[in-house]
Order: C-alpha cells, then sequence, then structure tokens
C-alpha cells in the first residue's frame, strides 16, 4: 500500500474521535464540577500524569501560550494535586492520577451500551488498530515518541473493546502530533504561535490578527501576539499582504513548506501500517467507516 492510498484513514479516525468526544466529555465535565474537580486533571492527562512542566507539555503542545499552563500549574499545586520539584517541575500526586482516572471512566462508562457494530467485529477492529498502534511504539526515529508514550492510558484489556477502540484511537491521535511536529519543528523551532499563523492562512479560515485571536482563543494568545506573529512569517517570507489591507495569504514558499510539512507527516504517521497486509487495510477502512457512523448515530439517541 502506498501512504498516498492511505491518507483518508486520518481524517476518518479524527472524525471517530470528536464523536467519542460528543459522547463522553459532557459527563466527564459534569463529574469534575460535581465533584470539585479540577477538569485540567482529564485534560492535561494527554500530555502524561507522572510530572508537569511547561518544557514537557510543549513537546506536544508547542502552539499554546505557555503562560495559560503556568497559571494552572499554580491553581493545581495550591490545591494539592501536584507538587514542586527542584528543576522548577512539578510532581503529580498519586490522588490526581486516581481522580483523572475517574473522570476518563466516567465518560468511557456512557459507552457501555453501544451496540451498533458486533462484539466480533469491535474485537477485530481492536486486533488490527492494536498491531498498528505497536508498531508505531517500535518504528524507528523520526517520529519521536513522546505524545504516544507519554499519554495516560486507562482502558486496558480488562475493559470492554468498544473503550480499548476509543483508546488505541487516542494513542493513534498521539502519534499523529508526534509525526507532525517531528516534521514541522525544524520550520518554527520555539516558535509555535507563527506555524498556527500559517495553518490559520493555509486552510483560509482566519486572515488577520483579529479573527486569529477570535478562532483560536483557546490558545491564550491576544490579537497583538498574532500580530507580531504575522509580521514574522511576513519577514520569513513565508505570507504576504492579501487584497485588502486587513487580509494576508501564504506565499509560494510558504504554500510549499505547509504542503512538505503535511508529507512529511503522513509519511511517518503510516509508514508502521505496513504491519497490516492490502487486505486487512480494507478491512480496517469498512470497520472504522461502520464505527463512525454507529458512534453518530449512537451519541443523538442518548
Amino acid at each position: 500500500m502506498t501512504i498516498e492510498s492511505l491518507t483518508k484513514f486520518w481524517p476518518l479516525i479524527y472524525s471517530i474521535v470528536q464523536e467519542f468526544w460528543t459522547i463522553t466529555e459532557p459527563h466527564i465535565e459534569d463529574a469534575a464540577i460535581r465533584n470539585d474537580f479540577p477538569i485540567e486533571l482529564y485534560l492535561y492527562s494527554e500530555l502524561g500524569l507522572d510530572r508537569f512542566s511547561i518544557q514537557d507539555f510543549q513537546r506536544r503542545d508547542p502552539y499554546s501560550n505557555p503562560e495559560q499552563f503556568e497559571r494552572v500549574f499554580v491553581r493545581l499545586n495550591i490545591k494539592g494535586w501536584i507538587e514542586p520539584m527542584r528543576d522548577d517541575s512539578f510532581k503529580v500526586t498519586e490522588k490526581a492520577r486516581e481522580t483523572a482516572r475517574f473522570l476518563i471512566q466516567a465518560g468511557d462508562v456512557q459507552l457501555s451500551d453501544f451496540a451498533a457494530i458486533s462484539d466480533q467485529d469491535l474485537k477485530r477492529l481492536l486486533v488490527l488498530l492494536k498491531q498498528i498502534v505497536l508498531e508505531s511504539c517500535l518504528a524507528p526515529e523520526p517520529p519521536g515518541k513522546w505524545a504516544i508514550l507519554k499519554r495516560f492510558r486507562v482502558a486496558d484489556e480488562h475493559y470492554p473493546p468498544i473503550m480499548q477502540i476509543r483508546e488505541y484511537l487516542m494513542d493513534l491521535f498521539a502519534y499523529h502530533d508526534d509525526s507532525h511536529l517531528s516534521a514541522s519543528r525544524p520550520y518554527f523551532n520555539e516558535a509555535g504561535i507563527v506555524w498556527i499563523v500559517l495553518g490559520a492562512l493555509w486552510k483560509g479560515d482566519a486572515v488577520n490578527a483579529e479573527q486569529m485571536a477570535e478562532k483560536m482563543a483557546f490558545r491564550g494568545y491576544d490579537v497583538e501576539d498574532y500580530e507580531i506573529a504575522i509580521q514574522a512569517a511576513l519577514e520569513l517570507g513565508w505570507a504576504e499582504p492579501g487584497n485588502r489591507s486587513d487580509k494576508f495569504s501564504l506565499t509560494e514558499e510558504g504554500k510549499k513548506l505547509r504542503e512538505q510539512a503535511e508529507q512529511d507527516t503522513n509519511e511517518y504517521f503510516y509508514a508502521p501500517w505496513s504491519v497490516l497486509t492490502p487486505d486487512e487495510i480494507k478491512e480496517l477502512r469498512e470497520l472504522l467507516t461502520r464505527l463512525y457512523n454507529g458512534l453518530k448515530a449512537y451519541g443523538k439517541s442518548i
């Protein structure tokens, strides 16, 4: 199988993950509110729950303002969820890990009645996904494997297949992040905000600083930050003024750079899929498509 023939898998996987989130996250948020638990313990579980530090967090998320992480660290430390260490990092307490596990399970239990796919087919899908994940963990670098190895896993072999499938898809989500960071970081180094500016201009969904600050508010940057990042992209020759004074677009160099990063991301992400035969790849696509459709219908029914 060629890489090109596999590229439609990632949008499908991401769509399935979004359906899982639609079903589970409202209940995770409710459980956090009811029990007065910080929702960040759930959110940060994807960044690992052994140690918190700005340096570690930026190994998976170099695009968000690190100041917002620092503010949360202060609050979690005051409440006793994390403990300061001499190297300016924080040790995550066992209480915090068990709380994160409780919150994730509060979401997973919502999947218990999922029956759109037979148990036999779910187990088969699980086998195929497990092979890809294990091969991804063993694959040579690049990409680096920080996200896929560090994320906090809950659903082990004792859990129902649908919950294990969610876990393996989150492993692949993490490995896609590893792949994209290995492909793109040589271009932006520590200036992650410049890369998300390029991404916004590449997609065309935000073409000036005001739109970027609004559309990517979760990143924690304000309009002035995006103005500086756009200026940096202009000076690098990656962006240029558009046909209006309030619009910017990518230069040909900027487009080629983004496209090369996407191509390298695909090369890294799909290389481990060679562990499956062409027939197994076809079977995997069919099962994932059925899972997506089943989750979409299930989410509307509960």
